[in-house]
């Protein structure tokens, strides 16, 4: 597979809480891959002084931070900066003059952010990391929270409200210990603005994507307190319960042992209560089904929006997500990987049998056009990288449950079939997901082995099942010794998974 030569962008987000430098690879089809990523905790919305204003003397102690990451830029040789800023300097009364200081001084060309291209850089995140038609966003910053609807995968509406984890902590909060009066002041104060749009209760029960480092920090906690066994928190769920949970619990404890929690860094130890009562009150207001984490929002929609503003929704998340991986991490010819995809769609429609044929026809899709991705590290061990890499690389537009699947499926082998494959994960997989494991890994590796020189010798397969038998039989019309010898290693385990004995004749169309 031929190899795209990247474009590199930087992307400087100058949020209430923190500020960030991400540096991306890209593709003009609107793919990247996060090849650095720096981070400054500034607190910029506490230093909003009583007249509204930041004191350029407080914000000239951000630029050393600008140049440097002006000067990572230049090391990494980036050939284009976005830099936004958001409510933090936007809700100052002064704002423009200190975009204006900050891009002099740092030579970064600034931009300031509007509440309205805030909450559209979110869905775009958003919408474009997970593969759903309708759902609310809630976006909580350090200065500011913003709440989106969008239907059909099409942004509908939003609005940015003047509140964040930060600014209320210091306008509620008591040095980041709470009490019931405080928590109910900052709940009613929410509730107030909520209430002026009726918009956000127009729709019950859809998810809610929650972006920040207040959802992060609530979606960690909640991992390790259940002893969840993947580590990832991009697509997590916090059901009602956790969120009541940690709602009942964290702001009655005070500072100190709140540093403590397994889960939580000490830096937003303090901030994590004013973050999670805005979370709570807005999950029950718009009545929402669960809370779903996205580990992309502001920066990536901003980058979206660059690369390609007309196209800047994808229709598939997940095909363009295996897009993007394949350009990237591609090892072997999309040739290949395209005809093996086409012979398992010709097996599968004959084997299939109870079972979500959709499901199973997207986990084949993602493990087939995987399944030599680990031979970046090793070409001769590649099954046991390619599991380790699915389960830890950000493929969008799957659940964690096909996460997993696809890297079980991905890397299965000979002896996998010997194997209970699901122990690990007990927690997230269903019962029924280990014979279907074996099952379509079987199917995996026998489209893998008609396809073995990778040359596509076998044209096309037909096949029938008869008495406890598959017959298959293959049309080339080249030579297909590769083939042949590769069958033989993988009839086994397609006969332990399927109960089938695989009779293959190999026909020549010549």
């Amino acid at each position: 597979m031929m190899k795209v030569t990247p474009y590199r962008i930087g992307i400087v987000d100058i949020g209430s809480n923190s500020i960030r430098l991400v540096i991306y690879d890209t593709t003009p089809d609107g793919g990247y891959k996060i090849i650095k990523e720096c981070k400054h905790s500034a607190r910029l919305s506490a230093k909003i002084n009583e007249q509204g204003s930041l004191d350029k003397i407080e914000m000239s102690t951000i630029v050393p931070i600008l140049k440097q990451f002006r000067q990572v830029c230049n090391t990494f040789g980036v050939e284009e900066i976005r830099a936004g800023a958001t409510a933090a300097i936007r809700n100052a009364t002064n704002s423009q003059e200190i975009i204006e200081f900050l891009s002099q001084e740092s030579t970064i060309d600034i931009t300031l952010v509007s509440g309205e291209e805030e909450a559209y850089f979110g869905f775009l995140g958003v919408i474009n990391s997970f593969d759903i038609e309708d759902g609310f966003i809630v976006d909580i910053g350090g200065g500011s929270t913003e709440i989106t609807l969008f239907e059909n995968r099409i942004f509908k509406k939003s609005v940015s409200l003047p509140f964040g984890a930060v600014n209320t902590n210091v306008k509620f909060g008591n040095d980041g210990n709470w009490n019931e009066e405080q928590i109910l002041k900052l709940r009613e104060y929410v509730l107030s603005m909520l209430e002026e749009h009726e918009w956000m209760q127009s729709r019950y029960q859809l998810p809610l994507f929650g972006l920040g480092g207040t959802i992060r920090s609530l979606g960690k906690i909640d991992q390790k307190d259940a002893h969840y066994s993947l580590p990832i928190s991009h697509g997590y769920t916090l059901t009602t319960e956790s969120v009541d949970q940690l709602y009942n619990i964290l702001p009655s404890l005070p500072l100190e042992k709140r540093k403590q929690i397994n889960g939580l860094s000490k830096s937003r130890a303090d901030i994590i209560v004013s973050g999670l009562i805005i979370v709570h009150t807005v999950y029950h207001y718009i009545q929402a089904k669960h809370c779903l984490i996205s580990g992309e929002g502001l920066r990536e929609g901003m980058l979206h929006d660059l690369i390609n503003p007309a196209q800047s929704v994808k229709p598939s998340t997940l095909d363009y997500s295996i897009q993007t991986l394949l350009t990237f991490e591609a090892e072997g010819s999309r040739a290949h990987l395209d005809h093996v995809y086409t012979l398992s769609n010709t097996l599968y429609e004959t084997l299939r049998s109870d079972g979500d044929s959709e499901e199973h026809k997207k986990l084949l899709y993602v493990s087939i056009m995987l399944y030599r991705i680990g031979g970046h590290i090793n070409y001769y061990q590649y099954n046991r990288h390619t599991h380790y890499w699915i389960m830890n690389s950000s493929i969008r537009g799957l659940t964690h449950r096909e996460i997993i699947l696809c890297a079980l499926i991905a890397s299965y082998n000979t002896k996998s079939r010997k194997q209970k494959l699901s122990l690990d994960h007990q927690d997230i997989l269903l019962a029924s997901d280990e014979e279907w494991i074996h099952k379509l890994g079987s199917l995996v590796q026998l489209c893998i082995a008609l396809d073995q020189s990778e040359t596509q010798a076998v044209k096309e397969i037909q096949t029938e099942i008869r008495n406890k038998t598959l017959y298959l039989t293959s049309q080339s019309d080249v030579e297909t010794w590769i083939e042949q010898e590769e069958m033989d290693n993988v009839a086994k385990v397609f006969k332990s998974s399927w109960d089938l004995k695989l009779k293959i004749n190999f026909s020549s169309i010549s």
